[in-house]
């Protein structure tokens, strides 16, 4: 029954004038008198859709019987641009009403509300999420991206446990990768940028790269292909390598090959902002998982051995988990700690990770989760 009253969520008549899905409304979603969408009648409806909102009250669109704001000659009014532009950037996840309307016209409406079904349906209890929270109004798990400027042409975008981020050059921007839950990593990098967007991941690991496909090709040293494929995901790989460089057009990224947590690992060096980008590898007050059979802590030493030769280059260290910023001090600390664990000069705790026996390695500054 409760997959029933699941599918019936998305219907035609949830998809509003403007194209938003009502579907995803925290208001819609409660259990007692939830919202019937802006199609509906006005009872249970928020204040503000019944009494302020130009679309739903829009004249136009009445005396001429318009279902979609798309089928009026002034489309897109101000108004529908407002949502586009609120609901492309405020919310934790993305929705796109403009996006919607095309895809409704193209697919034909149950093509699309199939679509939107499988969206927005969470994974774990089969429940709605709603956009304007990022929760799943079954079992309360979080969903989405917070987005946060860092300046005018770079942002960080924090999903749960993990962070990426996107820069912009003059020419075209660069997503350093997709996060584990986010939907529409690459709209809402293309509604912030306003460029042509590509991908690079830092590694294949699954929180990662849980948005890549959405992208047809990305950037990846090819060491890490194979952990990659056996994610089921697709799309080309483009092969990246130590000392190569990306230009975004007036900002030159530079890739630093940093095997070890994983073999192709590869942190990105923005060059004229004086920046490390470091994936996993450089971690503070954070945990680096060094087990499993693609971890190599000797390599892992030996790349931060290179990594300090490197530190006149970079202020900061931007790392995908813990404290941000953090400053090249760190990898000095970092390797001193992998060659003690290597030499048995530290003891560990045995530890059970998702079935798995680990040994934990406490430094202080922070925790390796290494093999028995």
């Amino acid at each position: 029954m409760q997959n029933e009253m699941k599918n019936n969520l998305f219907t035609a008549e949830m998809i509003a004038p403007c194209g938003l899905d009502c579907s995803l409304c925290k208001r819609a979603q409660e259990k007692i008198n939830p919202c019937p969408g802006c199609h509906g009648p006005d009872e249970n409806k928020p204040a503000f859709c019944r009494e302020k909102c130009g679309i739903i009250l829009c004249q136009k669109r009445r005396e001429n019987g318009y279902v979609f704001c798309d089928e009026c000659p002034d489309f897109p009014c101000e108004d529908v641009m407002e949502k586009e532009n609120r609901y492309t950037s405020k919310y934790p996840l993305y929705e796109s009403p403009l996006k919607n309307l095309r895809e409704i016209r193209a697919l034909g409406m149950e093509i699309f509300l199939e679509n939107e079904r499988e969206q927005w349906t969470c994974a774990e209890c089969g429940e709605a999420v709603s956009v304007h929270t990022g929760i799943c109004s079954g079992c309360g798990k979080q969903y989405g991206v917070h987005v946060i400027q860092v300046n005018e042409d770079t942002w960080r975008l924090e999903d749960g446990m993990v962070r990426f981020f996107l820069l912009k050059g003059t020419e075209k921007a660069l997503l350093i990768d997709t996060g584990m839950t986010v939907r529409h990593a690459r709209e809402i990098a293309s509604a912030l940028t306003g460029l042509p967007v590509l991908l690079l991941n830092t590694h294949a690991d699954g929180d990662h790269i849980g948005g890549n496909g959405q992208f047809d090709s990305f950037y990846m040293h090819p060491a890490d292909e194979a952990q990659y494929r056996k994610s089921g995901k697709g799309g080309r790989l483009i092969p990246v390598r130590d000392g190569e460089e990306i230009d975004l057009g007036g900002r030159k990224l530079k890739i630093i090959h940093l095997p070890g947590h994983t073999p192709g690992s590869i942190a990105v060096l923005d060059v004229s902002r004086r920046v490390l980008i470091s994936g996993d590898p450089i971690q503070e007050h954070g945990r680096i998982f060094m087990f499993g059979e693609h971890r190599n802590l000797r390599d892992y030493a030996a790349s931060l051995e290179k990594l300090e030769t490197m530190t006149d280059a970079f202020d900061e260290i931007w790392p995908s988990h813990a404290d941000l910023p953090i400053f090249p001090d760190c990898i000095r600390k970092l390797r001193d700690g992998a060659m003690q664990i290597l030499n048995k000069e530290i003891t560990g705790a045995e530890a059970e990770f998702f079935g798995r026996k680990i040994m934990v390695y406490n430094l202080g500054f922070t925790t390796f989760l290494c093999n028995e």
